[in-house]
């Protein structure tokens, strides 16, 4: 039978199998009445009615009575009961599940989900922290970081490779620098670039603040591919650059570098926050990590996992290669030819892709945008935004390889007699 791999992280919780999402449920609770709802439906409305919507409950996972009170349930286990209960309807009642929980619980709460479980109609054969499964299916450099973005906080894992597996080392909890404080932050950069252009502010209607924040994940997966785009929102349209809303999440940034900065590592961001805009200015090295990795490694290492016979362990150390250290030609461009001060010889329109960045080619103009991931440097500064080039203009890339632009003579073109 092939395992169904539930993984806890209040961002969004998720069932897979096979490699694939059976479906994904925020942890989100919407009071209707004496009925919850919950996961997507309740997201969707946590803007428009904020005082109906409780997303706290899986982050202060206890026994204590809620304060204040929230339809029939006692505490915040019984909204994850409930929760876990609707998870497991809407996935044709799976009897036995894999949890991949994050290492930010706390003993105690560990304990209270299992107990939990033990109430659900489904039975838990293996419990992992998802940091490490996730990080073993990516080779187990001599240390690594991976770092997730739960609801209220960034989760910071630092696994060691050694004798052959990858181990958990130590948890760093960043609050405040979690998918809500990011969200808040993109909400304010977009809302000041359509107050700037239309003198329109989408937060100030619970309908199109609620939009905005329902086409935050479209624009970022848009963003990681365009330096800008045009956003519509209440008959509204405003020209939203990557570049403006980066430094929106610049102090979440400097956060989770300040975090891990004392020892050097392999870093991995895992889904929302590897499509955060120039995340990787500060990050240069950093490579993004989605919950499939997550889930191959624990269909990979399910024996390791599960365990039957010796009963339900939190596994935080898995097997892993040892990860190869890439090498690149560092080579240094050909020394340039000595320009002319004529003019370089006309060029259709055309774009060059090198490593990371885009160089676009327009009637003798040359505009270096940068891609996602390591941002190039040009002549020794960082190219965040759109730069526009001229001869001898030297660009680096992160992984070493170096450019220089030379202006050449149209009739120098064929002075080896080629034509």
């Amino acid at each position: 039978m092939t395992a169904i791999i539930l993984d806890i992280n209040d961002a969004s919780l998720a069932l897979w199998r096979n490699g694939e999402v059976l479906l994904s449920s925020p942890g989100y609770a919407l009071l209707q009445g004496r009925e919850y709802q919950f996961g997507e439906g309740a997201r969707s409305q946590a803007r428009r009615h904020p005082q109906q919507v409780n997303h706290r409950y899986w982050s202060q996972l206890n026994t204590e009575p809620m304060t204040p009170a929230f339809g029939p349930g006692r505490h915040s286990a019984d909204l994850v009961h409930s929760h876990l209960l609707e998870i497991h309807q809407q996935a044709e009642q799976p009897d036995e599940l894999i949890i991949a929980a994050p290492g930010s619980l706390q003993h105690d709460q560990l304990a209270l989900l299992l107990g939990i479980i033990d109430a659900c109609p489904f039975a838990a054969t293996g419990l992992v922290d998802r940091a490490v499964a996730a990080a073993a299916e990516h080779g187990g450099a001599d240390y690594n970081w991976h770092i997730e973005l739960q609801l209220h906080q960034a989760l910071i894992t630092g696994l060691v490779y050694r004798d052959g597996e990858l181990q958990r080392d130590q948890l760093i909890p960043i609050p405040g620098a979690g998918w809500l404080a990011l969200q808040d932050s993109l909400a304010r950069g977009i809302a000041d670039a359509f107050i700037r252009q239309t003198r329109f502010d989408p937060r100030r209607q619970a309908s199109t603040e609620q939009a905005l924040y329902d086409l935050l994940p479209t624009l970022l997966d848009t963003l990681t591919h365009s330096p800008e785009h045009n956003l519509e929102l209440g008959g509204h349209n405003a020209r939203v650059e990557r570049a403006l809303l980066a430094q929106s999440c610049n102090k979440h940034y400097q956060r989770l570098q300040a975090a891990i900065a004392a020892r050097p590592g392999q870093v991995l961001l895992a889904d929302k926050l590897a499509t955060m805009p120039d995340i990787s200015a500060l990050l240069p090295e950093a490579q993004g990590v989605d919950a499939t990795a997550m889930a191959s490694s624990i269909a990979r290492h399910e024996q390791t996992i599960c365990g039957r016979e010796q009963g339900l362990h939190f596994i935080t150390s898995l097997p892993c290669s040892k990860a190869q250290t890439a090498t690149t030609d560092t080579t240094a461009a050909e020394p340039p030819t000595e320009p002319s001060a004529e003019p370089a010889q006309e060029t259709v329109q055309e774009t060059v892709s090198p490593s990371r960045c885009q160089i676009d080619i327009e009637n003798h103009a040359l505009t270096l945008r940068p891609l996602s991931g390591p941002t190039p440097q040009v002549n020794g500064e960082a190219a965040n935004g759109p730069v526009a080039l001229s001869d001898k203009d030297i660009i680096e890339l992160a992984d070493g390889t170096a450019w220089q632009l030379v202006q050449v003579k149209p009739e120098a073109l064929a002075d080896d007699g080629s034509t």
